[in-house]
């Protein structure tokens, strides 16, 4: 009987993965990107490797921005060495130090005159509510504190390479977000991952407007359930529903798919400040629309990561 029992059950996870393998978004493009740099954070692994590896394929220069030595440069030859691709690159990058993602900034105008693509991969779900040398909320600082502090720091190398692309991976879990008392000890880490990845679209559609008419186009999307470290790093609750929910997640290159359509595709060549799902736009929380709310966001922001009025203005030709 538990034979028979157990046979059902993987029957049906496995019919289940082929159902959801049909409904995954994929990214057909045939675009090249030879002459193209991207950055991509969090491409030592999961999908931000997938993404880089994908765009190298393709031809682009890619810098690998990871924490990890080690990982990175173990990243950067995997790459090479399945793409037959040498324009790739690691420079560390760790989010949760303001200084080292300057050190990153200084390092990537040093060697390049351009930026055409920047990935926001990188992300983290954190169980202990630690704070980084700058006083954020670990988990915060490295799901948007730093990505945000990076992206306006290399607006002038995207402006530089317009048109230009902008492409935050943010999550359904958006939807569950405040930004609220937002680096207040009060909320528990699931809360901080779902208030991080709310900001992530907040930002991207506050971004996209202060770049109307640079030809600098930005864009967030949810990968979806992907079985990435993202989920094996955390809880052991969390480990025993990522293996029970095996049938429901995608794989790391399912994931990415939407990131590199946002990324190559040219149907996106004049799509800004909107939110995507499986390669397609689809609806974000309500939560996003209050522009009040998003420039408050934006102020607080501004100051947690210390951007001078000078760096402010040299990014968007004004003192905002």
């Amino acid at each position: 009987m538990i034979i028979i029992i157990v046979t059902w059950i993987g029957a049906l996870l496995f019919l289940i993965k082929i159902l959801n393998k049909l409904s995954t978004g994929k990214c057909y493009s045939d675009t090249v990107m030879s002459g193209k740099v991207v950055v991509v954070t969090g491409a030592s692994g999961g999908i931000g490797f997938e993404t880089a590896l994908e765009l190298a394929r393709r031809g682009a220069k890619v810098i690998v921005a990871c924490r990890n030595h080690e990982k990175g440069q173990t990243a950067v030859r995997r790459i090479i060495k399945r793409t037959n691709n040498n324009r790739i690159h690691y420079i560390h990058l760790d989010l949760t130090s303001l200084q080292s993602i300057r050190n990153f900034v200084d390092q990537f105008k040093s060697r390049e005159a351009k930026l055409d693509v920047l990935i926001n991969n990188a992300g983290a779900i954190l169980t202990s509510r630690e704070r980084t040398e700058d006083g954020i909320l670990k988990d915060l600082q490295i799901n948007y504190f730093g990505p945000f502090l990076l992206t306006v720091l290399l607006v002038p190398k995207l402006k530089k390479a317009s048109p230009s692309r902008v492409v935050i991976v943010s999550s359904s879990w958006h939807k569950f977000g405040t930004v609220n008392e937002l680096n207040s000890d009060r909320h528990g880490y699931i809360q901080a991952y779902a208030n991080s990845k709310l900001c992530n679209i907040m930002f991207c559609k506050e971004l996209s407007k202060r770049l109307e008419g640079t030809g600098v186009v930005v864009n967030s999307l949810n990968p979806g359930l992907v079985n990435t470290s993202l989920y094996r790093s955390s809880t052991a609750l969390e480990k025993l529903r990522s293996l029970m929910l095996y049938a429901f997640f995608k794989t790391p290159e399912e994931g990415a798919q939407t990131s590199l359509y946002l990324a190559v595709d040219v149907e996106c060549d004049q799509v800004t400040g909107k939110y995507f799902e499986d390669c397609k736009e689809a609806r974000p929380s309500y939560k996003t629309d209050d522009e009040e709310t998003r420039d408050k966001l934006w102020e607080l922001s501004k100051d947690l990561v210390k951007l001078t009025p000078e760096e402010i203005s040299q990014c968007f030709n004004d003192t905002t």
